[in-house]
């Protein structure tokens, strides 16, 4: 049976999932901050954690982290002085990023949610090994989608929603060409609940988060930021894993809602 198309981005009604054998998919990220604490204040914090997640993340790099400032409408990196340790897998395809300030789980081989999820958690009980963490401030789920095929960039009106279209679906005349556009909407959707969406063309070269790397190609994107923001987040990963599922739904029904039954169909999805 065919998918119902959904008629709002947000909601109590079923969504179905439709797996994507060709998900555009380029990057997904699990962000969990916290308070600055004194014991991760060392670089004996690192080898603590790398003792709890060595084996499923054996590569070490060490750097400075991005701050993003947003503001007036832009979001402006600035290089801060906080100290980043990054676990990357044998793969190298997943990276777990350690601040004091934040625990990170990022992929481009997304395996589903549910293992996605669990992963998160088990990473949030081997900081708890390390640390005390009283409790967490934000967690975020972030899904970041990046088309590249000219067939569908070319006639986008055919598989995604008018509403999200913009300045991409209209005839410019003349000779005019579209060089990029991009825009954000930013959903309040309960007390401690808000989803972040960005969508639209970039050129080849051209990116509008200098933490994904840029393409020789042009691209149209669709990025979904799904968070809870709380004074105090329970640090049990068990509720940390519980918290991220529902995110991950929130962001995938906003996508559903989004795309059209073409776009599914054209990236390997059974209608």
């Amino acid at each position: 049976m065919t998918p119902r198309q959904l008629q709002t981005p947000f909601g109590d009604d079923p969504c179905e999932d439709v797996p994507l054998s060709r998900a555009p998919l380029v990057r997904v990220l699990a962000q969990l901050r916290f308070e600055p604490l004194a014991v991760l204040d060392s670089t004996n914090a690192a080898s603590l954690f790398a003792a709890e997640v060595g084996n499923a993340y054996p590569y070490l790099e060490k750097g400075a982290e991005f701050n993003m400032v947003v503001g007036a409408g832009q979001v402006s990196p600035q290089m801060g002085q906080t100290q980043v340790w990054r676990f990357r897998s044998p793969d190298r395809a997943t990276t777990v990023s350690l601040t004091n300030g934040s625990l990170s789980l990022e992929t481009t081989s997304y395996p589903g949610n549910a293992e996605f999820c669990a992963s998160l958690s088990t990473l949030a009980a081997a900081l708890k090994k390390v640390a005390y963490v009283p409790a967490y401030t934000r967690l975020g789920y972030r899904y970041t989608n990046r088309l590249t095929d000219d067939a569908v960039i070319h006639d986008l009106s055919k598989f995604v929603r008018t509403e999200i279209l913009g300045v991409s679906g209209t005839e410019l005349g003349g000779s005019a060409v579209l060089q990029h556009s991009l825009s954000q909407a930013a959903f309040q959707i309960d007390e401690t609940t808000g989803l972040l969406a960005q969508w639209g063309e970039m050129p080849p070269g051209g990116t509008y988060d200098p933490t994904l790397s840029a393409i020789q190609q042009r691209s149209w994107v669709l990025d979904l930021d799904s968070f809870y923001q709380a004074s105090e987040v329970s640090s049990q990963p068990e509720y940390v894993r519980e918290k991220a599922e529902r995110l991950a739904m929130s962001a995938y029904r906003f996508f559903r809602w989004a795309v059209k039954d073409e776009f599914l169909a054209y990236f390997g999805g059974v209608l």
